[in-house]
């Protein structure tokens, strides 16, 4: 057997691997399309863009992209576990920058948001856990969602800090926590729309702002989700060339009868 890294999310870590496959590609791609975006923010000045990006874990590629582009925060889902932030951390830190903004006349900008922010976010990591351990165990999946339809059976299955969580989160975001589960019970992350929920807590925050006073801006936010199109993208030419040295230098170790290695390319960064 012989390996050849390769991954868009580059989270393939290894002293001898400078980077993987796809990662270049990807981020290319996703920050073409976050251009275009802060593009239009800036053109139509009304906007606040919230997206989201590929990447379960590390946030390489928000980083990247964010690298590539300077949109107005990007979350780190590191750094944010670092910090032990919780969600209304979170959500506080972007309605400051949409305030700060505003006494500007600044009612746009554009946020980037990595996949798997909510699993570092200790409190959501564990309401997760224990509903992708009930999901898991049960013979018939459908039950258990119908479980979750009411809130006294719902609190019999959490422990109480994951349920006081789950009961704060908005309707439309529990039904997705609930439907979409993979065949062995885990959460499918891809189809979890955070940016859709720090949209809405950001808008729930800022009405109570304008209530109190210290907000006087309006906020109008569009989501977006940027996932595949960054796996069926073209190939950069730096992934092409990446591509072929190691497709020939794979090649090469199977003739050699060689077995039970990686191929690594270095001098690339």
């Amino acid at each position: 057997m012989i390996t050849v890294p390769a991954t868009v999310d580059g989270n393939i870590s290894h002293n001898y691997f400078q980077t993987t496959i796809g990662f270049d590609s990807a981020s290319k791609v996703y920050s073409q399309l976050i251009g275009n975006m802060l593009t239009d923010s800036a053109s139509a000045i009304k906007y606040w863009y919230f997206i989201r990006l590929m990447g379960h874990s590390p946030s390489h590629l928000a980083l990247e992209c964010a690298l590539k582009t300077s949109p107005n925060m990007v979350i780190i889902s590191e750094e944010v576990q670092d910090r032990n932030e919780n969600l209304s951390d979170i959500v506080n830190n972007l309605c400051d920058l949409i305030v700060k903004r505003a006494e500007n006349n600044a009612n746009y900008g554009c946020i980037l948001i990595p996949e798997g922010l909510l699993m570092k976010i200790s409190s959501f990591k564990t309401l997760i856990s224990e509903m992708n351990k009930l999901f898991a165990s049960a013979e018939n999946q459908a039950a258990i969602r119908a479980r979750f339809g009411d809130e006294n059976e719902v609190r019999q299955m959490l422990t109480p800090w994951s349920f006081a969580l789950y009961s704060s989160l908005p309707d439309f975001f529990k039904k997705l926590l609930v439907a979409h589960r993979e065949v062995y019970g885990t959460l499918k992350f891809a189809q979890i729309d955070t940016e859709k929920l720090l949209a809405h807590l950001c808008d729930q925050e800022l009405k109570r702002r304008k209530e109190a006073g210290t907000y006087k801006g309006n906020f109008a936010p569009v989501t977006h989700y940027f996932g595949y199109q960054g796996r069926s993208g073209h190939p950069s030419l730096f992934d092409c060339s990446l591509g072929s040295t190691c497709g020939f230098a794979a090649g090469a170790m199977v003739e050699a009868g060689l077995t039970g290695l990686a191929v690594a390319v270095r001098q690339v960064t």
